[in-house]
């Protein structure tokens, strides 16, 4: 029997179908309401874990959808379709005359009769899930990626689905699949609330505290193994202490989750969770300092595993151990219970083999070799492979340590981070930086320099947690000892013991086979390392204000006990002064104790043309873009007259008007790639006379002076001697000779003259009390002579034929219109090279302060000048402002103050100014 409906007025008609269809679309958003009530509270959001059982609802709603086509494939009255049943309720039009009895029907109607038990069923497996949900406390973490543009695209969906379908179905096409479309809609809606969904593992259960009688199980004394060894003394007390942290503020749960999943123990900082919660927004930067390892390995892990698990933003990560870090965010990954969101990829090669088989990595790891040889070439690439789409959609950038290294090293690694934001810039990216280092101002400006437009902001590490710290001094026989390294002997019973341990090397003292031991768990760290339970090092005066300021950073060991740390340190004023009366705890209360500056040559002409020259290599950059970052002079220069570009491009450059800029073709330099060992292409190569093997390599002006004949130098922990007459100009090699590594370092008696000095920054005058001096920047020809030298340690002097160099440099002038005597000059120069030690990431062969008598410039008076040892400069005239200049003065004058002596002691005052006589008070006078 046919079934006849009432005729209904049209505006009811509608009316209804609208409220059936608003209610159909609000399922999704009632099942959320209700599973929010059956989820209860938890360790988040109850909303965002109710969200997880709406998703899963539209896995089971399309299964009904297919069982339904199995019925209708094997039953003979449904051989029509999802509307094989709707012509039983079309009736014939009535004759004229008579009442209208049967409803019109459309294709929308027989789409909302198909999508109303979907609905209902939809709301019965939410709930189903739902109570899964509350039941199951063990659940592992989840997190929809890329929720906020998903979400968009799905609400989108039911209108644009229902315009699209409804022309073919008035016309009887396409009704195959209109039972698909009937629950589409509400499916995309359902879909939408889903990437709402957040659910953290719960947190780990607190263990219950031991019992009264039950002791704490020992620890080896570490100590007392060092005082058995005669590494200190029997009486001896820590140097420096730290009591460790232990807040106890809560954390978040997805920070705790992440910073145990990385395999730290503690709670973990704050500095975690500012930074996670603000680089959804790009164009900003961060610059976490003062962090030893482990905690440096610990806080990059995490922020990479949150940055691809919680963000869903590809990072590029730089690093010295691209390989080791990826791992390590593999293996934090795998804890989590989750999986990566793509392939983790550590080198060069494996980037570009994914590259050309248009495969979108997660991650990139690369060193700053990899990344200047062909790394930022592959990500400008836009034929045969994804490198340039892949470098549109970075979204953070980390850089680890990125003030280490020799100034040459920090000068490459600046440049070819600038190459990286051209190649960025270009490929249309919207990034974010986050770097670690020494911390500072100048730092933060280092990382600025690199992504010229960013601003960096400078975060305090925060931990809620740390481990308490005792910081010994390692007894100066005992590393005077010949034969084996020290930090070896000083470790050698606490790996016997099954403990972890660890040899922090900043300064490059060491080899790497020189503490190499079997069975045991050490690690060896070319930065300030608390790894383990106990760590050695050597530290100069800059390293050892870096490692106070990186104790209270320490994560809490696995036991709770206290990390023990042997240093071993130079005999000098500057660190008998820090090491003194707790005046590393008074200069760090009241900010006098500043962290270390990196030198970086960012006006250094030949390594910036080097690198200018690769840029042109690195896909087709536009003048103005590489002016930006090079300069425009260098930049015309290189392309010469009768450059004639092929085409344009418009720049658009924060707060200015666009511009309509030449695009430089790929290919118009010489392909080469820019890092080496030294500042010119005039190289002189120092091998090993035995084996022939390349030990380094010296600029060809400054070979003379820096390898003068009886040299004694160390690479690693090996020695080397420069034999008389070594020199090989034809083939510009020098042999030297190994000797025993208990031979003691020398130190050059260096005369250093200035000509054809020009001034390139204006004198200030500065006014601090009573004192008031000239601050200015100078270029000038260096001329160094070395008439002899003296070895560390010993007394007397050793004379040699005298050797000289010359070349072009800068230098920073410090000028006294007082009148003063040469005596004090050289005292104060003396001192204030100490001092500058401890306040730049440098050696001594990096720089020089040298008294200088009045007219080395016009109106000049007499003062000191901070020499920049290195061809065309690298960057100590920038390092020195006018507020290091004024710390410097300040511990000059702390120094000699504290002292008792009259006028001058080993205390308080260089070794050599004791023996050219010292003027204590004429200092200070000047100094005021």
């Amino acid at each position: 029997m046919t079934v006849k409906l009432p005729h209904l007025p049209h505006d009811a008609t509608t009316a209804l179908f609208v409220l059936v269809w608003v209610l159909l679309l609000g399922t999704p958003l009632m099942a959320w309401v209700l599973a929010a009530l059956v989820v209860g509270p938890g360790p988040n959001s109850r909303w965002r874990r109710a969200a997880l059982p709406v998703g899963k609802a539209v896995l089971v709603t399309l299964a009904l959808v297919l069982v339904t086509r199995l019925v209708e494939a094997a039953s003979a009255s449904m051989q029509g379709g999802p509307l094989g049943w709707l012509p039983a309720f079309i009736v014939p039009d009535p004759a004229p005359g008579a009442p209208q009895v049967a409803f019109t029907w459309y294709p929308l109607d027989a789409v909302l009769l198909l999508a109303l038990p979907h609905a209902v069923a939809f709301l019965v497996a939410t709930l189903v899930f739902a109570y899964q949900e509350a039941g199951h406390k063990s659940l592992s973490s989840f997190r929809v990626p890329l929720a906020d543009p998903l979400a968009l695209v799905l609400v989108a969906v039911p209108v644009l689905s229902l315009i699209a379908v409804d022309a073919p179905w008035r016309q009887e096409k396409d009704r195959v699949l209109l039972d698909l479309a009937a629950v589409l809609p509400m499916l995309s809606v359902a879909l939408a609330v889903w990437t709402r969904s957040e659910r953290l593992a719960p947190p780990p259960a607190k263990e219950e505290a031991p019992q009264p009688q039950t002791p704490a199980p020992l620890r080896a004394d570490v100590p007392g193994m060092w005082r058995k060894l005669g590494a200190l003394d029997s009486q001896a007390r820590p140097l420096l202490a730290t009591p460790g942290t232990n807040n106890p503020e809560t954390a978040p749960a997805w920070s705790s989750a992440a910073w145990r999943d990385v395999g730290a123990t503690g709670a973990p900082p704050r500095a975690l969770e500012e930074i996670a919660n603000a680089w959804g927004s790009p164009n900003q930067g961060w610059l976490v300092g003062d962090l030893p390892d482990p905690t440096e390995r610990y806080f990059l892990i995490s922020c990479v595993m949150l940055a691809l698990q919680r963000e869903g933003l590809p990072c590029l990560v730089i690093s010295d151990e691209p390989e080791a870090l990826r791992d390590a965010v593999l293996e934090a990954i795998a804890r989590s219970g989750s999986w990566p969101s793509g392939p983790l990829l550590a080198g060069e090669a494996a980037m570009r083999e994914a590259f050309a088989g248009n495969r979108m990595p997660a991650a990139v790891f690369l060193d700053v070799a990899q990344l200047s040889a062909g790394g930022i070439r592959a990500l400008s690439e836009t034929r045969g492979g994804c490198g340039r789409l892949w470098a549109r959609s970075v979204g953070l950038v980390l850089l680890s340590r990125v003030d280490r290294g020799t100034p040459l090293a920090s000068t490459h690694r600046m440049f070819t981070l600038r190459r990286l934001e051209l190649a960025l810039s270009a490929a249309g990216a919207r990034w974010s930086v986050l770097a670690t280092g020494v911390g500072g101002g100048g730092t933060r400006g280092l990382v600025e320099q690199m992504f010229p437009g960013i601003s960096v902001r400078e975060v305090p590490f925060t931990p809620r947690a740390a481990a308490p710290v005792r910081v010994w001094r390692v007894v100066e026989s005992f590393r005077a000892q010949p034969g084996t390294p020290w930090v070896r002997r000083a470790l050698e019973p606490v790996v016997g013991a099954k403990l972890p341990a660890a040899v922090g090397d900043p300064g490059g003292a060491f080899d790497l086979k020189a503490v190499d031991f079997w069975g045991g768990e050490l690690r060896f760290v070319r930065d300030v390392s608390l790894f383990g339970v106990a760590s050695v090092g050597t530290l100069d005066e800059a390293w050892l204000v870096a490692a106070y300021r990186a104790l209270p950073n320490r994560v809490p060991l696995a036991d709770g006990h206290t990390h023990d740390a042997l240093w071993g340190l130079a005999d000098n004023p500057v660190t008998r002064f820090l090491t003194r009366d707790g005046n590393l705890d008074g200069l760090s209360s009241h900010g006098m104790l500043m962290p270390p500056r990196a030198l970086v040559g960012y006006h250094n002409g030949a390594l910036a043309t080097a690198h200018l020259k690769a840029a042109m290599q690195e896909g087709s950059q536009d003048v103005e873009s590489l002016a930006a970052v090079f300069g425009r002079s260098r930049v015309e220069q290189l392309l010469g007259p009768r450059f004639r570009p092929e085409r344009h491009v418009v720049r658009l450059a924060a707060g200015r008007p666009a511009v309509r800029s030449p695009v430089v073709p790929a290919g118009l330099a010489e392909a080469v790639n820019p890092l080496r060992r030294t500042v010119s292409e005039q190289v002189v190569r120092i091998l090993d006379v035995h084996s022939g093997q390349l030990l380094t390599e010296v600029d060809r002006l400054m070979a003379e002076t820096r390898y003068y004949p009886g040299r004694v130098f160390a690479v690693g922990d090996a020695r080397y001697e420069v034999p008389l007459h070594s020199l090989d100009t034809k083939r510009n090699e020098l042999r030297v000779k190994p000797v025993p590594n208990d031979r003691p370092l020398t130190k050059p008696q260096l005369r250093i003259q200035f000509e054809s000095a020009t001034v390139v920054e204006s004198p200030q005058t500065v006014r601090t009390g009573r004192c008031v001096y000239q601050v200015c920047t100078l270029e000038a020809t260096v001329v160094e002579s070395v008439t002899g030298y003296s070895q560390l340690g010993r007394p007397g002097r050793v004379d040699v034929g005298a050797v000289s160099c010359r070349y072009r440099t800068r230098v920073r002038g410090i000028f006294f219109p007082a009148a003063t005597t040469p005596q004090v000059l050289v005292h104060l120069a003396r001192s204030a090279d100490g001092v500058l030690v401890a306040h730049l990431l440098s050696n001594d062969e990096d720089m020089d302060v040298v008294p200088v008598g009045p007219g080395m410039f016009p109106d000049a008076p007499a003062g000191i000048v901070v020499v920049d040892r290195h061809l065309q400069g690298m960057g100590v005239a920038e390092a020195l402002d006018l507020a290091l200049i004024d710390d410097t003065f300040k511990w000059v004058r702390a120094i000699l103050a504290n002292c008792k002596c009259p006028n001058g002691c080993l205390e308080c005052t260089p070794q050599d100014v004791l023996a050219s006589g010292p003027d204590k008070s004429g200092v200070l006078g000047l100094l005021g």
